[in-house]
């Protein structure tokens, strides 16, 4: 009988913050994979868990899904962590997955924290989705590309930025038109967790830990604001923030998401 894989959300900053499931899971799995072996046992240790560790980080991904996979066929039941969050959003485990699927073998999530949701929760937009971006390319050509784009979306974007390029990232996001606010989250759960609103000038900032950046479209552009005119008129008169936007988007052509929004934040700031 083939084992299970258990993908396990960790903490991302505050050791307090691993569920009890995760913490069983841990404690009856027969392997744990992880990306730093260091890293893992600070935690198994802050909870008395001993299991063996299988290193498994990106450089080295398809060879160690391979042995993760013989184990698996085996009959144990193997637990993948990654450093601070749920493997595979933006960390590695997907090919591990897909290897498991291909191969018959059963894979069950263990959700844990994810700082991209965790600063949104903290970040005060009101929004009924964003788009996730993980890390941006190093090459600046390819990071252009996907930064000039983010406008388009109509809704915010999320981003992990690296400490020795929050400034430079940021530099470039304020020089595309059409972003406005740019809210930036940093030391999640920690001590020292901080949320900057950005608007005009980048402030200075402290480079340790790591940054989720949220760019935020602006509210209206030049050749869309009859539209908001008339949507708040229809506010003023009564209307529901849902029933306003999707008038005035069948009216206008404006995106039905980007009024909602619109409408919302106006209800907030009364």
């Amino acid at each position: 009988m083939t084992g299970k894989l258990y993908i396990v959300g960790t903490p991302i900053g505050n050791l307090k913050d691993i569920t009890l499931r995760a913490l069983d899971t841990l404690k009856s799995v027969d392997v744990i994979a992880c990306e730093d072996t260091r890293h893992t046992r600070i935690l198994l240790d802050s909870y008395s868990v001993s299991k063996p560790l299988i290193s498994y980080y990106r450089p080295k991904e398809r060879e160690a899904a391979a042995k993760i996979v013989d184990e698996l066929t085996s009959g144990k039941d193997v637990a993948l962590v990654t450093d601070a969050g749920m493997p595979c959003l933006s960390d590695p485990g997907a090919i591990l997955v897909n290897e498991c699927i291909e191969n018959g073998i059963a894979v069950e999530s263990v959700p844990g924290p994810s700082a991209v949701i965790t600063a949104f929760s903290v970040s005060g937009i009101i929004d009924t989705g964003f788009v996730f971006l993980g890390f941006l390319p190093d090459k600046a050509g390819d990071r252009k590309k996907v930064t000039a784009a983010i406008p388009s979306y109509k809704m915010p974007v999320a981003m992990y930025v690296a400490p020795h390029d929050i400034e430079k990232i940021l530099k470039e996001l304020k020089a595309v038109p059409g972003i406005g606010r740019i809210t930036v989250v940093k030391e999640l759960t920690k001590l020292h967790e901080s949320v900057i609103r950005i608007t005009d000038e980048i402030p200075q900032f402290d480079q340790r830990g790591e940054f989720v950046v949220i760019a935020e479209p602006k509210e209206t552009a030049d050749d869309e604001s009859p539209a908001f005119e008339a949507l708040e008129k229809l506010l003023a008169d009564g209307a529901t923030p849902s029933a306003a936007a999707k008038e005035i988007a069948a009216l206008y052509g404006v995106n039905k998401n980007l009024l909602y929004k619109y409408s919302l934040n106006l209800n907030a700031k009364k």
